[in-house]
């Protein structure tokens, strides 16, 4: 009996051996880093346990920056959310995002890069799991109708997969006004929209300018009695909605942002 106990705590203690070591490789100190700034191409580094290991070297010409460090993969690892600043600096384009995905003992694997997006990713808890959410949109040097597509993405045996994805949808208007209507080439063109906002049977106007820079307008109404206010929130459509306040028709800019009439001027409604 003294013999099988005995046998019975050295496999117990070999066990949590193994489960000591085991844990021991999980929990590796892991922190990643590049150097210059998102002006200049970055190296992307990454040190464990005090020892560093190159993974981006600055021939490939890439402005980076580490947007976060967690287990995103859930494999005990520290994992890192990388943004390749495409501009480096500038606005020409919307950035792209990768995962290094830590795999132990030095090892790393990138991710291709994967949504891209003029805003910071959104970084939450996503059934039991870390996910990165970006918002992806056709803003440019355009005067195309606005598109904007959000989507979820986890990390996935070193790979990016999208899990969940929604297209924002635009809110039904009466008569509305697009950028689409200028030509980028026609320097100073204006557009017009007539329409009846504050009900007293006479047309106001809704005066629009192009900002080619981003293929949006720049918008003012002109009452019939003679009220007049601009704004300074370029639109790529203005709308007239059904809905009013205080007796002044309710404004749509680009998909779903509504301006409301306070009494004074047009201001966007909370959302």
């Amino acid at each position: 009996m003294k013999k099988l106990l005995t046998s019975v705590l050295l496999l117990i203690l070999g066990a949590g051996s193994t489960l000591a070591q085991d844990s021991g490789s999980s929990a590796s100190k892991i922190e990643y880093s590049v150097d210059n700034s998102i002006f200049n191409a970055s190296t992307l580094r990454a040190t464990e346990n005090g020892k560093t290991h190159l993974l981006i070297d600055r021939l490939k010409r890439m402005c980076l920056q580490v947007v976060d460090q967690r287990d995103f993969d859930g494999n005990g690892f520290i994992d890192a959310l990388v943004e390749h600043i495409v501009a480096c600096g500038g606005n020409c384009c919307p950035d792209t995002f990768f995962f290094v995905s830590a795999l132990g003992g030095g090892r790393f694997k990138l991710s291709d890069e994967f949504a891209d997006s003029w805003s910071s990713p959104v970084i939450e808890k996503w059934e039991g799991h870390w996910s990165v959410v970006v918002t992806s949109s056709n803003e440019g040097v355009n005067t195309q109708r606005p598109v904007e597509i959000t989507r979820r993405f986890v990390l996935q045996s070193g790979k990016a997969v999208e899990v969940e994805e929604r297209k924002r949808k635009d809110m039904e208007s009466i008569v509305e006004i697009r950028s689409e209507m200028f030509d980028l080439a026609k320097v100073g063109e204006t557009h017009s929209l007539e329409y009846d906002l504050d009900g007293d049977g006479k047309k106001d106007q809704i005066k629009t300018t192009l900002w080619a820079r981003w293929g949006r307008m720049f918008w003012a109404v002109e009452f019939a009695d003679g009220k007049k206010f601009s704004c300074d929130t370029a639109c790529k459509r203005i709308g007239v909605l059904k809905t009013k306040t205080n007796g002044v028709s309710d404004l749509v800019c680009d998909q779903d942002t509504v301006f409301r009439w306070n009494g004074r001027e047009y201001r966007a409604a909370a959302e």
